[in-house]
């Protein structure tokens, strides 16, 4: 089947535009649980969560026992902005993969690819949803 000169620009747009969100998503740190580290000087820090609806604060003084906390706190932050990245990625993937075997009318196929993705979207909740309880632990542990 000869793919058409439309669907080679409509995929091209639909890619630009996950390319475009996901790296606005990631460079403004809007994912869900957002949290922004902001340096006010070197002994202390600033982290922001970022909600829809509000924003909460915490300044945090670097101090030798925080600073291995400060350490993991930041892995964490950019672990969960990858994760985010990758499930955008993913779930591009997913819906273009579908709509094209559903344009051609191949059903079965379509069908397990959705198995197999649903599956990688419940594991990968679960994973975000266990590493954002970390984060808030961390926090916690970081404003005691």
């Amino acid at each position: 089947m000869e793919v058409t000169r439309e669907k080679k620009y409509r995929n091209l747009l639909v890619y630009l535009f996950i390319i475009i969100f996901g790296l606005v998503t990631y460079s403004l740190d809007l994912y869900p649980g957002g949290y922004q580290l902001d340096y006010v000087d070197a002994q202390s820090i600033t982290i922001t969560k970022i909600d829809i609806i509000q924003e909460e604060q915490y300044k945090i003084e670097l101090t030798e026992e925080n600073a291995l906390k400060f350490a993991l706190l930041k892995s964490e932050i950019i672990f969960l902005k990858t994760l985010w990245l990758m499930g955008i990625v993913v779930f591009s993937t997913w819906f273009i993969s579908i709509s094209n075997l559903v344009e051609r009318k191949e059903f079965k196929p379509a069908l397990i690819i959705s198995g197999i993705f649903i599956v990688i979207f419940v594991m990968a909740i679960f994973v975000y949803i266990d590493r954002l309880n970390f984060l808030k632990k961390v926090i916690g542990g970081l404003l005691v």
